[in-house]
């Protein structure tokens, strides 16, 4: 009987490192060579269009040559993480003809409060859905021009180097 044991050990390991091998490669194949057609997630996703008109509540365009609008959310950790580049974005705007526009899915009330415990304080806010901002994660910053064209956009906690980026396009 001890041949028989040994047989199905030596059976049992091989169908284990088989096992291991397929799943490692399916995890590889997913994670690390996506393939050139987007998946249902990726297709779903919004995100703004650089040249069309934005579609903010209450905000006028023509005020200002440029204007920010902030797409956040107060349970977005990744906005809060963000605060203190938003504070260097409104001193970097300081007296320039730039409007600064925080729009969250939230009431006014309750974004500008949330604003305030975060040392934001120096910007318009506005109620809206992310998807009419065609937005679907937060936060997403847009830049648009004086008739509310979207000129460029950053999705998600910048890196330095985006964090420059959106400076110097002030």
């Amino acid at each position: 009987m001890s041949k028989f044991y040994q047989k199905v050990e030596l059976v049992a390991n091989i169908l284990i490192i088989v096992l291991a091998v397929a799943i490692g490669g399916i995890l590889i194949q997913k994670y690390f060579f996506l393939s050139a057609a987007p998946s249902v997630n990726q297709q779903a996703r919004l995100q703004p269009t650089i040249g069309t008109k934005m579609t903010a509540p209450d905000v006028d365009w023509s005020q200002q040559p440029k204007t920010l609008v902030l797409a956040l959310q107060a349970s977005c950790h990744f906005c809060n993480e963000s605060a203190p580049f938003y504070k260097r974005v409104i001193e970097a705007v300081g007296d320039k003809n730039i409007k600064l526009v925080a729009v969250f899915p939230a009431s006014v009330e309750e974004s500008a409060l949330h604003l305030k415990k975060l040392g934001l304080t120096s910007m318009e806010v506005r109620e809206s859905s992310l998807g009419s901002l065609q937005v679907s994660g937060t936060p997403t910053l847009i830049l648009t021009n004086d008739k509310g064209e979207i000129t460029d956009y950053w999705v998600g906690k910048l890196t330095p180097d985006k964090e420059m980026e959106v400076l110097s396009q002030l």
